[in-house]
């Protein structure tokens, strides 16, 4: 009896086993019973844009695939050197208008032409909507605004 029961529960637990190893086994993604979630691969992505002197920078968003902005880097310049200026970033997303205000640093001054020099960088997380802008603009209210740089960096998918 006691040899009979050992037995019992080795088929038992080899049964688990089993059980649970084909739980575990991967299963191709055009089975009937696989996952509604599917991993689709994504492709680097990365853009430097410039509107110009006293001009906004506007990123056209492709059309194609679905731009996640992970990294926002932000130049600006003003002038006079001791003027004050203020950016942000407005996109769309789901339809609706979403304003970045971006905390700007002090970088340096060029003495020939005397722009102060205002940089940032933000790890975002941003979702703009297909065909669609992301637009850094600058206010400055005791000045004038220079060239205005911004990149982005992330993926497409």
């Amino acid at each position: 009896m006691k040899r009979f029961k050992k037995h019992l529960i080795q088929a038992a637990a080899l049964a688990v086993l089993t059980i649970a190893g084909t739980m575990t086994l991967p299963r191709p993604a055009n089975a009937a019973t696989s996952s509604p979630v599917q991993l689709v691969p994504n492709t680097r992505y990365a853009s430097t844009v410039s509107g110009g002197s006293g001009q906004p920078s506007i990123l056209k968003v492709p059309t194609a695939h679905h731009l996640v902005i992970e990294t926002l880097s932000v130049s600006v310049d003003v002038t006079p050197s001791d003027g004050k200026i203020g950016a942000s970033v407005t996109y769309i997303s789901g339809g609706k208008t979403v304003t970045l205000f971006v905390p700007l640093t002090y970088a340096y001054t060029t003495p020939s032409n005397d722009f102060a020099t205002y940089v940032a960088t933000q790890e975002v997380r941003l979702y703009p909507d297909l065909g669609s802008k992301v637009t850094l603009s600058t206010v400055t209210p005791t000045g004038s605004a220079g060239t205005t740089f911004l990149t982005v960096s992330g993926y497409l998918y």
